[in-house]
């Protein structure tokens, strides 16, 4: 918005110099980017937010200057003298109420069009406007002073004494102001008259009634359109007009009359004429303005200033606002009614803003320490980093996948879906296709395994710890969220069996860094999607885990997949209860170590986890380690058993241990597991 300085002056009184101006619109938020000379005049160019429409116009800036300089806003006179009468058969109507809430016209018959006088052509000269005539200088003054848009139309060139507010017909076009021809669309509205449109409205008006040198009669149109209407019209045909800027961003509900009056006035007196007695006042309603409270101990609090209520009630006074000061729950409020021009304020932070800003920011007390509160991380994000960390150290990839997924059976068969029933459905799906929420990892991990593959990458390691959804019973109950760590698993070259145990050993290791307290068990077949024969599920102090192995055949083939993935999928917060973190500090040994090997046959369904738990709670005094290393079937051992091979770790703090004492420790282990376990050393 361009700003002459000294047209500023005849709304407003102020001494500032044109520096000082821009100095002092700028710190209440009113930013002046440039000022120009022009001629003995200064032009300020000023940023104005989307949210302060009232500032495109002069009106608009000096009531900011007033309100700075405790002046006061002369508002132009708009009465005008009327005695004639519109042709009898002349008509306006708006047929499209919505994008047209409100139309006036106004008939000046008698007007002699010729060239603006010397005031006018410099004040629109100084923002940068250059003179047309004196009908078409007028509404363009208007409209800088009002920021309400008008048009003048040659009423003569309307064919069928009439203009209609519609939307365009499927190919109609008009010729603009500009001499482009432009075709309409049905979406356009348009401004008609009997045959044709001759206007776009709030962008630009038609070449063929425009008003010239011939012009005798003229229809002065204000009106106020659909901001969002007008925007998709000035974009479709790439046009940005002044009156399209101001209607896009919403112009002065009770201003739409006003600025006809002040226009008419100005023609009357430029131009002659003489004004019809009616006028044309289509949709016209009394504005009922929004009354916004304001609480004082809350501007002080949000602010963190000390603003007492005389100070506040007179800031907004002299912005325009309607102030009434009135006790509530025994404390004074101010009510304050929101003029028309005002649209952007609605809220009580809307008033406290429009206070700070006019009262000063730098007035407000700014307190430069930063408390900054040091807190300790939780458990879960410690257990979760180095989770984290162990993977990627492994050669692991994290990956993110969506939440929302499709509503196949691989989405419902998971180690935590519970029989495979239905996933919660979303009411508001991006995808129709995609409506579920997800009740396991398992397959957008697989789904991540055929995308790398169809890239050329065709081995992958993957993790992810992320929630899944699991519906309960009842149509109102939330899902439990529980969270999961999924793996996939798989090397160039690595058998099925080794990439089994080298995942298994992975989720054992994460165990024994995170200090996991109790035993892990490993038993029995998770069913779907792994393979029967080479998967397994996993308990720690008999709470389930989850579930680890080989993806079977079948979901392999249905996903198209080159190789056989080995996945583990964890109950993550399990993990995380299970973790201990502590460390507690221990002496470098001494004296040296006493290691024994031990095999034995066992049952197949005693698993290690048993011998082990076995061997620690035989209370042996110097015991320091038991370390698995072999497992065995074949002709040595009979059909139903297997072997188990060893290492028991002895050493004393204070002597190095004797052979015999290391023996008979050996010998209690072995009768301790013979005892529990039905164990027998192997020969």
């Amino acid at each position: 918005m361009k700003i002459s300085y000294n047209w500023l002056k005849e709304y407003c009184d102020f001494d500032l110099t044109p520096q000082g101006l821009a100095d002092a619109l700028t710190q209440v938020g009113v930013v002046v980017e440039e000022i120009r000379p022009f001629q003995d005049d200064h032009c300020l160019d000023v940023e104005v937010t989307s949210n302060r429409p009232d500032c495109l116009s002069f009106l608009g800036i000096a009531r900011e200057v007033a309100a700075i300089t405790r002046g006061k806003v002369r508002v132009p006179k708009a009465d005008y003298k009327a005695g004639g009468s519109t042709p009898a058969d002349f008509d306006v109507r708006v047929e499209d109420s919505e994008l047209c809430p409100h139309y006036t016209a106004r008939v000046i018959c008698g007007v002699k069009v010729g060239p603006s006088p010397a005031w006018l052509q410099k004040h629109l000269e100084a923002v940068g406007l250059r003179s047309i005539n004196n009908v078409v200088d007028v509404t363009n003054y208007v409209l800088l002073e009002s920021s309400q848009p008008l048009h003048a139309f040659d009423l003569d060139k309307l064919t069928g004494r009439e203009i209609v507010v519609r939307r365009a017909v499927k190919g109609e076009a008009i010729k603009t102001i500009d001499g482009t021809r432009r075709d309409l669309t049905p979406e356009t509205l348009v401004i008609a008259d009997g045959s044709s449109p001759v206007a776009l409205a709030g962008v630009m008006g038609g070449l063929d009634t425009e008003v010239g040198e011939s012009t005798t009669n003229v229809l002065l149109e204000s009106a106020r359109f659909k901001p969002s209407a007008v925007r998709r019209v000035a974009k479709r045909y790439v046009l940005s007009t002044d009156s399209s800027y101001r209607f896009e961003r919403g112009v002065d509900p009770e201003g739409v009359d006003w600025a006809s009056r002040r226009a008419t006035r100005l023609i009357q007196e430029l131009a002659g004429g003489e004004v019809s007695k009616d006028v044309f006042d289509i949709g016209s309603k009394g504005t009922k303005n929004t009354v916004v409270s304001l609480n004082i101990s809350r501007l002080n609090a949000l602010l963190g200033a000390s603003i007492d209520l005389a100070t506040a009630r007179d800031i907004l006074s002299r912005l325009g606002f309607n102030v009434k000061v009135k006790e509530k729950g025994g404390k004074e409020v101010i009510d304050v009614t929101v003029p028309s021009f005002r649209g952007d304020v609605y809220r009580e932070v809307d008033l406290i803003e429009e206070v700070a800003r006019i009262y000063g920011y730098d007035n407000i007390p700014t307190d430069t320490r930063l408390s900054i509160h040091v807190s300790e991380r939780s458990v879960y994000e410690r257990v979760e980093e180095r989770t984290r960390e162990l993977l990627v150290g492994w050669g692991l990839t994290e990956v993110v996948t969506y939440s929302i997924v499709d509503g196949s059976r691989h989405q419902r068969a998971g180690s935590f879906s519970r029989g495979g029933g239905d996933a919660l459905a979303i009411r508001n799906p991006m995808r129709k296709e995609e409506n579920r929420l997800r009740q396991t990892l398992t397959a957008n991990h697989l789904r991540v395994k055929k995308h790398n593959q169809d890239r050329g990458v065709p081995y992958i390691k993957t993790f992810e710890i992320s929630r899944i959804y699991l519906p309960k019973e009842g149509p109102e109950k939330l899902p439990e969220e529980k969270t999961i760590l999924c793996m996939l698993w798989e090397e160039e070259g690595v058998g099925l069996e080794k990439a089994f145990y080298s995942l298994k050993g992975m989720v054992e290791a994460i165990f024994s860094a995170l200090g996991a307290r109790g035993v892990l068990r490993w038993h029995g077949s998770p069913g779907e999607p792994f393979e029967p024969k080479r998967s397994c599920r996993l308990e720690l102090d008999g709470r389930e885990l989850g579930a680890l192995g080989e993806i079977k055949n079948e979901v392999v083939e249905e996903f198209d997949l080159n190789s056989h993935p080995v996945m583990a999928e964890l109950d993550f917060d399990a993990i995380v209860a299970g973790a201990d973190l502590s460390t507690d500090f221990q002496k470098l040994p001494l004296y040296p170590p006493a290691v024994r090997d031990m095999a034995v046959v066992v049952d197949e369904r005693v698993g290690w986890a048993d011998i082990k738990k076995c061997i620690k709670g035989s209370g042996l005094q110097h015991l320091e380690r038991v370390e698995f290393f072999d497992l065995y079937r074949g002709k040595q051992v009979p059909a139903g058993k297997k072997s188990l091979a060893f290492k028991l770790c002895y050493r004393a703090p204070d002597r190095t241990l004797r052979g015999e004492e290391v023996n008979e420790m050996q010998k209690l282990v072995e009768d301790k597991l013979g005892r529990e376990l039905g164990a027998t050393l192997r020969k």
